[in-house]
């Protein structure tokens, strides 16, 4: 019999370590298909949808920009 070439390595975690890894999979993949929607948006209706709101709030796309810029950039809160 051959004899199989590599690294084998064991690992072995208790159950809160296990549920903490779940837990920051979950997290990761739902990351990760936010993203993968992001990649496959439709630009253009993105962009009609938020003239539409400007649009019926009055605003043009100037106004809507500076809105955009003035979001905060990390939640209240955490450092």
């Amino acid at each position: 019999m051959a004899k199989t070439k590599g690294i084998t390595i064991e690992l072995g975690f208790d159950d809160k370590s296990k549920m903490k890894l779940r837990a920051i999979a979950k997290h990761v993949g739902a990351l990760a298909d936010d993203l993968d929607a992001i990649d496959n948006a439709d630009i253009e209706k993105q962009k009609e949808f938020t003239v539409s709101i400007g649009t019926s709030n009055n605003k043009n796309a100037e106004d809507i920009a500076n809105a955009l810029k003035n979001l905060p950039t990390r939640v209240e809160g955490i450092e």
